[in-house]
């Protein structure tokens, strides 16, 4: 069966990159105060994306280099990784196996609290040559600082946690929208990891960090 993950691209980053360059306003008129200070913000914010950008694509080229010869896990190392419970929360739904072709190993589980509130946990494997270019696009997303603020969702890219990540905080709105929350980082420079909280908000989600079993992921 075939699953679809959320990787971030680094189209996304050198888009993001592209929009703060374009803030930047001139007029003929004086500009005010206010509008010279977010322009300086935004050039001092694109430098910093750019040498982001370029400091993730050295660890591409090092994240492929390491992880092409590696061996990906097993089908009893991933369950090992989501076990039967976690943090209390029972394991409702569990499913692995090769995504994206031969050779790219993932595995997800579902933990439920009740109907209306569980934790989706996935992890991706880096190791093997269309697994480590994978997860080298994914770490070049985390390095780029981003952040996207509506009504009812904060959606960032940067340090979560000590980790780079990128994060997702959404409300809820009585009657339409649940709240929720994702958070997706590389463990051990080799897994991708996304942990998402329906019925969790990002403070109640990022609880369930340090319950991970990374001690199974060599």
């Amino acid at each position: 069966m075939k699953r679809q993950f959320n990787v971030l691209p680094i189209l996304l980053g050198v888009g993001i990159l592209v929009a703060s360059c374009g803030n930047s306003k001139s007029g003929d008129g004086a500009e005010s105060d206010k509008e010279q200070e977010t322009g300086i913000s935004d050039v001092v914010k694109s430098v910093s994306n750019l040498d982001n950008l370029n400091d993730g694509a050295k660890k591409l080229e090092e994240l492929q280099a390491k992880l092409k010869p590696e061996k990906p896990l097993s089908s009893d190392e991933l369950k090992a990784f989501l076990p039967e419970s976690l943090d209390g929360l029972k394991r409702t739904s569990y499913s692995a196996g090769s995504v994206y072709g031969a050779g790219v190993i993932s595995g997800e589980a579902t933990y439920s609290a009740d109907s209306q509130k569980d934790i989706k946990v996935s992890v991706l494997d880096g190791a093997g040559e269309t697994a480590s270019a994978i997860v080298g696009l994914a770490q070049m997303g985390f390095m780029m600082d981003s952040e996207k603020i509506t009504d009812n969702e904060t959606e960032k890219t940067g340090e979560f946690e000590g980790k780079r990540a990128k994060t997702t905080d959404t409300k809820g709105v009585e009657g339409s929208v649940s709240k929720s929350s994702e958070i997706s980082y590389l463990e051990k420079d080799r897994y991708l990891i996304t942990v998402r909280g329906n019925g969790y908000s990002l403070d109640e989600l990022k609880g369930f960090l340090g319950k991970l079993n990374v001690s199974a992921l060599k």
